[in-house]
This record gives structure tokens, C-alpha cells and sequence, in this order.
């Protein structure tokens, strides 16, 4: 038999002690017998515990005066104290709680676990006083003593309301943590605070540290964008001088400096510092806006496109342009919806596509509706009218309005399905869904990121108007890449500035550099990654942005 590699040597022995086997495999030692836990007092038990600490705490409160002064002569306790105090307190530290009803359950808790049987002499004066403090929750005087000061230092301040760093509140939809967003908004409350300083009005740091720590969370997706921004954010905070007058003031990103003699930054508005970057009609012509005015031998009226032979806009095929589409014709394109960029794969460049990563000569990644769009001016006044902005000044007029438009593709090519309009100060305009004037063939959701026109109120004419309520031929009108805004609103305007003209591709056209790019590049936020599509507000807000990073580095 093979011997015993010792596997059940820690295991008792069933048979144990008349165990038959003269080498058993299990072990033979007297089990060790465990000793019982002890179980937590029951309620009674408990109830009585603090019965009895009631009890010597009102015996204490009688006897006070009197038993002190045996104490310090260090007389014995008198019979009586001694006999009601049958399980009398344990020596603690010095403490300098606040009279709390939670202060007074922690005294009769110590004082029903005590364990001492026999006399002890009372506590010192200051201990007594702390006791009585928290049990009895009101303030003894005693001679000499100095524990109605000590009390309240240790009381927890609160901050009052419009003072003092932000608070916080946690939520669990943040992607940032708790801790990270409160130590950001201290940071951003100290510089802010340095900031305003001359001004005199605490709250308002308090208040600008809170609207900046929720632009940093609006405007990243994860923790470390979060870091990112809210570092970029402290650094250009740290390099801002103080503030001079009360219009010296705003969160990082929306902050002007004031100009030299302009009155402590109460003299020229955005608009007038802008209007020197307006695009001259040569810019303008290279830029591919609509020519004023429009050039003649231009067609008057065009047949109707149905029936026509067009280019498809995505993969080049011709087709035939049909008002109404069957199940064949909604999937006939197969495209890729990215753009072609550089790539290194196995040490060598390759171009690919930004959607799927396929090479140029790959199949489409994505199918739908042939669709086409007009690029001649001629073309597309021929179907719907171009118009110029009206010379008269409206009642609500604005000297510079960005603009931002959403379109889709409909058998006349590609119109206008939203417009969004803010002021200098990114005030909200208007922000409507338009009905086009022909059949929608597709809504181009991945980038205007509209589903549906439910709801819709206007047409391209009304909405026109709308605009024309605060726009004029004198007005400043601004976005990116606008010659595509104006061409599908049918609009002829001189007065542009376009962001992509303030920040050329080192290339020059037709290079350019997206919305996306400069945001990312200018103003450290991440725009158009929602897959939901463009958000045309956000569009036409960082176009603002964008002028005053300009504007302020020109001035430097």
C-alpha cells in the first residue's frame, strides 16, 4: 500500500476513539472546544443601561457644586453620591462637543459600558463641564471656567448662500467624479476671487466658478477631457489681470479684455471690432457665395426635375430623379458617408475612408436614396428665387447675426429644413424647422440631425421674413462656410465674415479647415461628435466664440 500523503491529517476522525485502523489517515487529537461568543445586549438590557446613565447624569447635575469641592481637596466621595453611583463614568479625554441630542446618546452609551465596580474619583473640572454640556444640552456656569468658548470651535461653518466656493451637488448622470468636480471648482473659485477682488462682490466669484466648472462638464465627454479643459481653463484664469470695472467680468471663454480708452470695456461692441474683417467681394467670389447681383442670362423658369438625368451627390452614378420612391430605390446608392484621410499601416501610407476605414477602391459602407444637389446659381434661382436683404432698418435689428442651416435632399437638390440665428451676445433669434417646396427624398439625419418636420410651422418665405426682423443689408452676417447657409436660403447679403476665412488652411482654398477642427483647436470643446447629427445652435454659438479668439489675439 502506498504511503499517506497526510490530505485529511487536519480532518477528525470519524470513528474516533475506537478507531479500528492501526495508521488512520485522519487525525486523532481531542477536538478544541471554541468558546461561545458573547451576544449583543438585548433591548432591556440596554433600556436599563440607560436608565441608570439617566440617573447618575441628574445626580451629577444635583450634586455638582458639592462634590467639586471635595474633589480638589481630595476628599473622599460623600456616601450618598457613592451609593447611587453604582457604575460610575470612565476617565476620556477633554472633548468639545456641541450640546446635540446625537452628543447626548454617546454620553449614556459610555456611561452603560462602563465596567469599573468599585469608587473613582470624579473628573477633572473641564471634563465635568463637557459632560454636563452634552447630556443636559443647555450651558452650566462654573467658577473659572472657560468652556463656553472652547464649545464653539469646533462648530462645522456653512457657507453662506452667494459667498464662497461652490458646492457641488452629485449626480449620478456627471461623467466626471464628485471629488474631481468640487477640487476644480475651488481652483476655479480662487482664481476667480483674485479676479474680482478690486469689485468687492464675493458672491460673484462664487457664481462664475459655478457657470465655468459647468462648462467644462457640458463641454467634454469623459474624466479626461474633463481634466483637459478644466486645466486649460486655470491656466488662462491665472493669466487674466484683475478686473477694473464691473463690465470687466465673465467666465473664461466669453471674457474680452477691454480696449485702451474704451471706458473700462464699455466702448465698442463685437460687432463694430469685427466689422473690419468683413469679406471683400473678391473673397467673397473665391469663396463660392452668390454673386450680387445675380448675373444675367439666368434661366427664368426650369422644368420640373422629375424625370431628369442627374449626378448622384454621393456615388457619382447617374440616375433618374422620381417623385415618388419604391423599396429598390431607398437602398440603390451604396456610398461611404467619411471623408478620405492618411493613414499608416505596416509602414507605409494609405488612404481610407474615416467611416469604416476601407481602402479607396472598396465597396460602400452605407446604403440609401440617390440624391443630387445644384452648385450653379443660375441652377438653383431658376427653381426658387433669390432674394437681398431689405435696405430699411427693422424696430429689433442686430448689427451682427450668426447663422447656422440645416438641409436636406429633395427632388429639387438640396434645401433648407432649419435655420438657427443668434446675436453677438448668443442670444437666441430663431430657431425654426422649415417645410421644403419639393418631395423630401432623404432628411440627411447623420448630419442635420433632424428625423422628422413634425411640428414645422414655416416655409422657406415666412421663415425669411422671421429673419429679416432683426437683419438688414447693413448687418453683419457670420458663420462657417456661409455660402452654403445663404445659398439655401435664397439670400444675397454683402456684409460676411466667415470663420473659415479668419482661420485659413495653410494650404489656402479650396482647403479648409472644419468647425470641428477650430473649436477643438481654439476653444478646447468638442463639437458634431454626437452621432445624432449637428447641433445648429452649438454651431452657430462657437462661430461667435471663435471672432472674439480672434479679435483678442488681432488686438495682441
Amino acid at each position: 500500500m502506498l504511503p499517506s500523503a497526510g490530505l485529511f491529517k487536519k480532518l477528525p476522525c470519524p470513528e474516533y476513539p475506537k478507531c479500528p485502523r492501526l495508521t488512520c489517515v485522519f487525525s486523532h487529537e481531542t477536538p478544541k472546544v471554541q468558546p461561545k461568543r458573547k451576544l449583543p445586549p438585548t433591548s432591556g438590557e440596554i433600556s436599563q443601561a440607560q436608565q441608570h446613565a439617566s440617573k447618575m447624569l441628574k445626580q451629577v447635575d444635583n450634586g455638582s457644586t458639592a462634590v467639586h469641592k471635595k474633589a480638589i481637596g481630595s476628599q473622599p466621595i460623600a456616601p450618598s453620591v457613592r451609593q447611587t453611583q453604582q457604575r460610575p463614568l470612565n476617565r476620556i479625554p477633554p472633548r468639545q462637543p456641541q450640546p446635540t441630542i446625537q452628543q447626548r446618546s454617546t454620553v449614556i452609551s459610555l456611561a452603560s459600558t462602563a465596567v469599573s465596580t468599585h469608587t473613582s474619583p470624579l473628573p477633572s473640572e473641564s471634563q465635568r463641564i463637557t459632560h454636563i454640556t452634552a447630556a443636559a444640552a443647555t450651558k452650566h456656569a462654573t467658577p473659572g471656567g472657560s468652556s463656553g468658548t472652547n464649545s464653539n470651535s469646533r462648530v462645522t461653518t456653512t457657507t453662506t448662500a452667494g459667498a464662497g466656493p461652490p458646492r457641488i451637488a452629485s449626480d449620478i448622470r456627471s461623467h466626471a467624479p464628485l471629488k474631481l468636480r468640487q477640487v476644480t471648482a475651488q481652483k476655479l473659485y480662487e482664481q476667480f476671487s483674485r479676479i474680482y477682488e478690486p469689485l468687492g462682490n464675493p458672491g460673484l466669484a462664487t457664481e462664475h466658478a459655478q457657470r465655468q466648472e459647468k462648462a467644462i462638464l457640458g463641454q467634454t465627454t469623459n474624466p479626461a477631457g474633463y481634466k483637459q479643459m478644466a486645466m486649460t481653463a486655470l491656466i488662462q484664469l491665472k493669466k487674466r489681470p484683475l478686473a477694473t470695472s464691473a463690465v470687466d467680468i465673465g467666465i473664461d471663454g466669453e471674457w474680452t479684455p477691454p480696449q485702451p480708452g474704451d471706458g473700462g470695456g464699455e466702448g465698442e461692441t463685437l460687432s463694430a471690432k469685427a466689422r473690419i474683417y468683413v469679406l471683400t467681394p473678391e473673397q467673397m467670389k473665391n469663396m463660392g457665395y452668390p454673386e450680387l447681383p445675380v448675373g444675367e442670362g439666368i434661366i427664368e423658369e426650369e422644368e420640373s426635375p422629375i424625370g431628369t438625368t442627374k449626378k448622384c451627390d454621393r456615388c457619382k452614378q447617374e440616375y433618374i430623379v422620381k417623385e415618388m420612391l419604391n423599396s429598390a430605390d431607398e437602398t440603390a446608392c451604396v456610398f461611404h458617408y467619411g471623408r478620405m484621410h492618411m493613414t499608416m499601416s505596416f509602414g507605409e501610407k494609405q488612404r481610407v475612408y474615416s467611416c469604416c476605414g476601407d481602402s479607396f477602391s472598396s465597396p460602400g459602407c452605407a446604403k440609401g436614396p440617390h440624391v443630387y444637389k445644384d452648385t450653379s446659381v443660375k441652377q438653383m434661382h431658376s427653381k426658387i428665387r433669390y432674394i437681398s436683404t431689405p435696405k430699411e432698418k427693422p424696430e429689433d435689428w442686430r448689427a451682427l447675426v450668426a447663422l447656422d442651416c440645416e438641409m436636406a435632399y429633395t427632388t429639387a437638390g438640396m434645401e433648407l429644413i432649419r435655420l438657427t440665428a443668434i446675436d453677438e451676445n448668443e442670444k437666441l433669434l430663431i430657431d425654426e424647422l422649415v417645410f421644403p417646396s419639393s418631395m423630401v427624398i432623404d432628411l440627411n439625419s447623420r448630419y442635420s440631425g433632424i428625423k422628422t418636420l413634425a411640428g414645422a410651422t414655416h416655409n422657406l418665405d415666412s421663415v425669411r421674413q422671421e429673419l429679416f426682423k432683426y437683419v438688414n443689408e447693413d448687418t453683419i452676417l457670420m458663420g462657417h462656410g456661409l455660402e452654403n447657409d445663404l445659398n439655401a436660403m435664397r439670400i444675397l447679403h454683402g456684409n460676411v465674415i466667415d470663420t473659415a476665412a479668419l482661420f485659413p488652411h495653410p494650404k489656402g482654398l479650396p482647403f479648409r479647415y472644419g468647425l470641428r477642427v477650430l473649436s477643438a483647436k481654439y476653444l478646447s470643446r468638442f463639437i458634431q461628435e454626437s452621432v445624432e447629427g449637428h447641433d445648429s445652435f452649438e454651431d452657430a454659438k462657437t462661430c461667435i466664440e471663435l471672432l472674439k479668439v480672434f479679435l483678442r489675439t488681432a488686438t495682441k
